[in-house]
């Protein structure tokens, strides 16, 4: 399941899934792309809809302090993502600012997640997961500002 607010990047999101199962021969029967704001997440998933991974890619940073709880890796958020988040699950993060990086661990640490991988390159490490670069990590990396990424595991 794939949720943004912006309908371009829902999209991009759109033709990249169809591009990679495409190259792969194979049929799209397990993403579900759609607009909903994650803030209210709970709306629509609970307990009874049990996923085996988040992927949390390149979110907005929100830098100003006041505005961190509105970050996606923000404890409040991670508590809800616990509701429907298999036992054995993970969150796949990766993002190109450090700021939100490192606290982000934080985040991850006080809402009880174990951090099983970490990187601060992720174009250098090998197998670090299945990565499908996307449209941003890819500009970003263009321009030399290194990946950080890491796998969360409940």
């Amino acid at each position: 399941m794939a949720i943004d607010l912006v309908d371009p990047m829902l999209g991009l999101a759109k033709r990249k899934v169809e591009e990679v199962y495409q190259k792969e021969n194979k049929q799209i029967n397990n993403v579900l792309l759609t607009r909903f704001d994650i803030e209210r997440i709970l709306l629509i998933l609970n307990e009874k809809d049990q996923v085996d991974g988040i992927y949390i890619n390149f979110c907005n940073p929100w830098p100003r302090g006041k505005h961190h709880k509105k970050r996606l890796t923000h404890t409040k958020q991670l508590e809800h993502y616990k509701q429907f988040l298999k036992s054995e699950g993970a969150i796949y993060f990766k993002t190109d600012d450090d700021n939100l990086f490192e606290e982000s661990l934080i985040y991850f640490k006080q809402t009880g997640f174990q951090i099983a991988k970490i990187t601060r390159d992720l174009k250098s490490e090998e197998d670090f997961w299945e990565n499908i670069e996307t449209e941003h990590e890819e500009m970003f990396s263009s321009q030399g500002i290194k990946i950080k990424a890491c796998i969360a595991r409940k």
